[in-house]
C-alpha cells in the first residue's frame, strides 16, 4: 500500500488533488484508493492511476529498538 488513508493525491491525468478515505485491497494484491477530491466529487482509482500531490510523503520511522 503506497498511500494512507488520509494522503494528499493526484490523478495523473490532471492537477486536481483529492484526499484519500479509504483503501482495498483485493486478495490478487490489487490495491484501490476511494479519493474525496476538491471539487465534492469522489472516486475509486487503483494505485498506479495516482501520485503524490505534495512533496510531504509519509515515512515510516523504525524505532531504534524494534528488531
Amino acid at each position: 500500500m503506497k498511500f494512507p488513508k488520509g494522503s494528499i493525491v493526484k490523478h495523473r491525468s490532471g492537477d486536481i488533488k483529492g484526499n484519500v478515505m479509504n483503501t482495498f485491497e483485493s486478495q490478487t494484491g490489487t490495491v484501490s484508493y476511494f479519493v474525496s477530491w476538491e471539487d465534492g466529487s469522489s472516486s475509486l482509482h487503483k494505485e498506479d492511476e495516482l501520485h503524490w500531490a505534495n512533496i510531504d510523503v509519509a515515512i515510516r520511522i523504525k524505532n531504534f529498538y524494534e528488531k
